[in-house]
């Protein structure tokens, strides 16, 4: 087994990324999700058409097989991280890394649209004015309260795929909506660290590679879940 370890971040750094190319990786005539011997899922598959299975019970069944493999693979985690609980569960379970959009588009820094919040209509369904989230009195302005919102949208989605070109569309499995902008990333990143070596105090380890996929967990009812999900 490779040995894994709690990194510190050295810096943090804002990167206007505004007038810079994004490019579209897909491989044409190939949309399996298999690369490199690694299998990916869509956003909305279970929902939609439903076929899943539960991703803690993944995460884990994924984790144990791994374990017998001479060399064993990287799990991913993506799909579903709402909350630093969320991501800590799938460390604990098994996972090597977590893959989020929502999350990270809350963020003030994150690239996507942002704006003001509409105060005619008093709905951030409706968004106000587009605004430069890079910019400082943007910036101070949210740290004094200013209410601002996230254009969000899958890859997956109509809207998105319309953007890229693509007009030949069936159907979609990804969202978009507006999501309140909540904090800053270097914000986000300091509760998350804190919150993961919390977790990994209570579950009596030192350290990261003792605690994915090492740790004892129960499992609790739907009714046990709500308590605490307030």
């Amino acid at each position: 087994m490779k040995k894994y370890k709690l990194v510190e971040i050295e810096k943090i750094e804002k990167i206007n990324i505004k007038n810079k190319d994004v490019y579209d990786i897909t491989v044409e005539d190939n949309h399996s999700y298999t690369a490199n011997n690694l299998i990916v899922h869509n956003c909305l598959t279970t929902e939609k058409l439903g076929i899943g299975y539960p991703s803690a019970s993944l995460i884990k069944e994924c984790y144990d097989i791994s374990c017998t493999l001479d060399n064993p693979a990287h799990i991913i985690m993506d799909g579903g991280l709402k909350e630093e609980r969320d991501f800590i569960k799938s460390f604990a379970l098994g996972a090597n890394f977590c893959m989020s959009g929502g999350v990270f588009n809350k963020c003030l820094e994150s690239c996507a649209d942002t704006y003001t919040q509409n105060i005619k209509h008093d709905s951030w369904t409706e968004p106000g004015s587009l605004v430069d989230q890079y910019d400082e009195n943007t910036i101070n302005m949210f740290k004094s309260g200013a209410k601002y919102f996230k254009k969000f949208r899958g890859m997956s989605t109509k809207e998105a795929q319309k953007a890229m070109g693509n007009n030949v569309l069936k159907t979609s499995e990804g969202i978009t909506r507006m999501n309140p902008v909540e904090y800053t990333l270097e914000g986000w990143v300091d509760n998350f660290k804190h919150y993961l070596s919390s977790a990994m105090s209570y579950t009596n380890k030192s350290d990261l590679k003792s605690f994915i996929g090492e740790v004892e967990y129960n499992l609790i009812t739907q009714n046990a879940f709500k308590r605490y999900n307030k």
